[in-house]
């Protein structure tokens, strides 16, 4: 069993033992225990995906009241839905202070393969993207990882990303206003990444490299960013830097092995 199962299920086995039998009544008391258990087993990023089954759990129970209670709406004169929503809170804040763990969309029924690394980005941002190579060039031997800068002079570079895209397992977008304003991307490279997200098993990494109005482009951010909107890569610290980049090949590595 791999390591992320194990701490899954013991994040499940957790949270119906200790938590939800209390029927969460008592959201800081139930958070604490949930720090203490953190705390005493689980290294940061172990302590990030612990965090995010319990998180999906609750959510699941909160959704399954709704449907049950309130015709699926949320009702915000019900004191168990708020008290639930308490620790969820809480729950976010823990999780904010950790290594994000990339959300994995359940597998496609298409017979393709998928087993690629594409990066999408702007030319104009061609240092940052030479900056993140440095990062997943240890692991080459293991990952395919493309971008455009694999495509032969001469070859059709349409085709060749087409072809590229039809392969990716993980999608990384290097988002700046010039990511955004871009047409051929806007209409050749996240059309065909997001349906593949969606029906085919696909899943999207998206960094914000410098300031931009990301938040008014809602086909992109309903996905997780791997670090804030408002704490872009051009204005982090070095330290900051490496460890976002560690954190991307990380999850990178996470998906392309379930």
């Amino acid at each position: 069993m791999k390591d992320e199962k194990i701490i899954r299920e013991e994040a499940k086995y957790f949270t119906k033992r200790s938590i939800s039998i209390s029927n969460y009544m008592e959201p800081i008391k139930e958070f604490v225990k949930i720090k203490g258990r953190v705390h005493d087993f689980y290294l940061p990023n172990s302590k990030a995906i612990f965090l995010d089954e319990i998180q999906n759990f609750v959510k699941e129970e909160l959704l399954q009241h709704r449907i049950e209670s309130h015709d699926g709406n949320a009702d915000p004169k019900c004191h168990w839905e708020n008290t639930v929503e308490s620790l969820l809170f809480y729950i976010r804040q823990e999780i904010d202070t950790l290594p994000i763990v990339a959300n994995v969309n359940k597998e496609g029924d298409s017979e393709n393969k998928r087993e690629q690394v594409f990066v999408s980005y702007s030319h104009n941002d061609k240092k940052f993207l030479k900056d993140i190579k440095r990062h997943f060039k240890p692991f080459l031997d293991k990952i395919k990882f493309w971008d455009d800068s694999e495509i032969s002079p001469g070859a059709d570079w349409k085709l060749e990303i087409k072809k590229a895209i039809s392969t990716t397992k993980v999608a990384i977008l290097l988002v700046t206003t010039d990511f955004l304003g871009s047409e051929f991307i806007g209409t050749d490279e996240i059309p065909p990444l997001l349906e593949a997200a969606k029906n085919d098993g696909a899943s999207i990494l998206i960094l914000i490299l410098k300031p931009c109005l990301f938040e008014g482009f809602p086909h992109l951010n309903k996905y997780q960013t791997m670090n804030p909107p408002n704490k872009p890569v051009s204005r982090m610290d070095e330290n900051e830097k490496e460890e976002l980049y560690v954190n991307l090949v990380r999850q990178t590595k996470r998906i392309l092995e379930l």
